[in-house]
């Protein structure tokens, strides 16, 4: 097996660009709601796909790092800590401020205690969720928990994991709907196609890789078209694998000339993926906060539209950065060391 590096910046660069693709989408579908902007829309329908290069990324990297930790028990509280530090402190943020917006815009009907209880843990649910972008870290968080038996035993791991996998199939025939749609969600399925990357690179070199990291770029803008000019229902399940299968081979191809020392990663787009969490978990309140102050300053008809766009996404991407840099990194750091210090005391 090849020993992991520490950190890959193609990961860290391939998390930016998703970021990026969500950002767009929803900013156009943002100012077409409200002002207009049917080609905007139309171009950037296929954005949501950086959501299913999110899912490919997450299983290529769970695998990769913590392949060393399968069938390793006592490793279950360090993969535990890590993931549960990555996911939730700044997830909380973002779910304390748009519950305090539901409540200031009195919107009906509140949220209960359960409720909040419930999004804040991540549970699934049919519901839909008060953090809008938050079903996608349901999926997450399932997909940690499957992964993580295969930590305290790797056998019964690949049993369960099967079945998952098997559920996902069961689920992506007859298009399930409430809680058995977020169980085993199609986009799951796109966990396995970032394993399966991982996996390979794990047990060797890959021969040809440019080439593979083209195939993969090409098939994805083949996909992003298509959907663009109506060929393709881009939110229909089997869409996860028009859209993941591409996504596993750019990053296929990324990771393996990374590690060939043949490529180089821009250092924006590094920040960008560094922040990307944030990015996806709070642009569209800074979206939408950013379009409400341009309305009440009486921006002149907000005309051209496309200035607009680039504004809100500038703006978008710009405050969440600025909310990684002071407030998820610092907060991620002071937890680590907080359950650090209390395992210390404890031990």
């Amino acid at each position: 097996m090849q020993k992991t590096d520490s950190k890959l910046q193609s990961i860290e660069v391939a998390r930016g660009i998703a970021a990026l693709l969500v950002v767009l989408y929803h900013t156009a579908r943002h100012l077409d709601k409200n002002l207009g902007f049917p080609l905007g829309k139309q171009a950037f329908q296929f954005g949501h796909a950086g959501v299913d290069f999110f899912f490919v990324i997450s299983g290529f990297i769970i695998l990769y790092i913590h392949a060393p930790d399968l069938g390793r028990p006592e490793r279950l509280g360090h993969y535990a800590q890590r993931r549960f530090t990555r996911i939730y402190p700044i997830y909380w943020v973002i779910l304390a401020v748009t519950i305090a917006e539901l409540m200031v815009s009195g919107h009906t009907p509140t949220p209960t205690g359960l409720d909040m209880v419930w999004a804040a843990l991540l549970l699934p649910t049919a519901l839909d969720p008060i953090v809008g972008v938050s079903w996608t870290l349901q999926s997450e968080v399932i997909f940690y928990i499957v992964f993580a038996v295969s930590i305290l035993n790797s056998r019964i791991g690949r049993w369960v994991m099967a079945l998952w996998f098997a559920a996902i199939l069961f689920a992506l025939a007859r298009e399930q709907t409430g809680i058995a749609a977020r169980l085993a969600s199609s986009y799951s399925l796109e966990f396995f196609l970032g394993m399966a990357v991982a996996y390979r690179l794990l047990h060797g070199t890959v021969p040809s890789a440019r080439t593979v990291l083209t195939i993969g770029l090409t098939l994805f803008i083949a996909v992003s078209y298509a959907e663009v000019i109506g060929l393709m229902d881009g939110y229909k399940p089997l869409a996860r694998l028009a859209y993941g299968v591409p996504s596993a081979l750019i990053i296929l191809g990324l990771v393996q000339l990374e590690r060939m020392g043949s490529i180089a990663m821009p250092a924006s787009l590094l920040w960008l993926g560094r922040s990307s969490y944030s990015i996806y978990l709070f642009h569209l309140t800074i979206i939408g906060l950013a379009y409400k102050v341009a309305v009440s300053i009486k921006m002149p008809d907000w005309s051209p539209l496309w200035i607009s766009f680039i504004t809100l996404v500038t703006a978008g991407i710009g405050g969440s950065v600025v909310i990684s840099v002071f407030i998820e990194y610092p907060l991620m750091r002071w937890t680590r060391q907080s359950i650090s210090h209390r395992r210390s005391i404890m031990i």
